[in-house]
């Protein structure tokens, strides 16, 4: 009995000694715990405040970009359409005299002389203004090849290649075999960077009038350009019997050397 009591009192005495141990310890049981310590909460909190207002701040900056690039973007998408527009608004009018058999009376000489006006407009930087004129003589006589490469030659100083373009595939339907206009769309190929398409427009070029120092000279750098060092160095030749005072001669035998060994670095690869 006493036994009993005494193992009875030990095992309350020990309760009560694991009680006072896990009170003392429960303090560095919080720390261990970052949620449970205070100043851990409010670490904590701060952290979450400052990721959400970056968040939002990234979140606003994008907006404001938006904001300024979207009208940008749709600005230059409109211009394109509106001069495309205006191009394939042409081409159809002049369809439709076509088809109802139409007649206009068309004063050449005023019309050269409008071509003219917006040639020394162009050279005088007032691009819109040439644009203008030159669209209100395609307005009046759509097969006008001068108006139409007139125009060309104002996109490309304004690098608007794309309207460049639309211009001279305009002239090509008129002038298919015209050197100029092909050359023309080989340099547009190449401010593009296209060297291929350049290389092709040139040679089509340089095919029709053979002896063109002009088409010679684009065709050997748009060879040298593209690889074909065969192609370049014949045209090189052929440049120095029609033209052989030509002060660009040096140049270009040093852009066929350059491709000659840019090609056997190549190989080497």
């Amino acid at each position: 009995m006493i036994i009993t009591i005494l193992l009875s009192v030990v095992a309350g005495v020990s309760f009560l000694l694991l009680l006072f141990i896990i009170w003392k310890k429960l303090p560095q049981v919080r720390v261990v715990d970052p949620t449970s310590s205070p100043e851990a909460r409010v670490k904590e909190r701060k952290r979450a405040i400052l990721e959400d207002r970056l968040a939002r701040q990234t979140h606003e900056r994008v907006q404001d970009v938006r904001k300024v690039t979207t009208p940008i973007f749709a600005a230059i998408r409109d211009a394109f359409r509106r001069v495309a527009g205006k191009l394939t608004a042409i081409e159809r009018r002049y369809q439709e005299q076509q088809r109802k058999g139409a007649k206009q009376v068309v004063d050449r000489a005023e019309l050269e002389r409008m071509v003219d006006e917006a040639k020394d407009m162009t050279s005088a930087g007032r691009y819109d203004a040439a644009e203008k004129l030159l669209i209100q003589v395609l307005s009046i006589d759509p097969k006008n090849a001068a108006a139409y490469e007139a125009i060309a030659r104002i996109y490309i100083f304004t690098k608007s290649f794309d309207n460049a373009r639309e211009a001279l595939q305009f002239l090509v339907k008129l002038s298919p075999k015209d050197p100029s206009v092909l050359a023309s769309l080989g340099e547009v190929a190449e401010l593009e960077g296209d060297a291929q398409e350049a290389y092709s427009f040139y040679k089509q070029a340089k095919e029709l009038s053979p002896n063109n120092p002009k088409y010679l000279d684009f065709f050997i750098t748009a060879a040298a350009g593209a690889g074909d060092v065969l192609e370049a160095s014949r045209a090189l030749d052929h440049l120095r019997e029609v033209n052989p005072d030509n002060k660009k001669i040096p140049d270009f035998e040093a852009v066929i050397a350059k491709a000659r060994e840019s090609n056997k670095n190549k190989k080497n690869e």
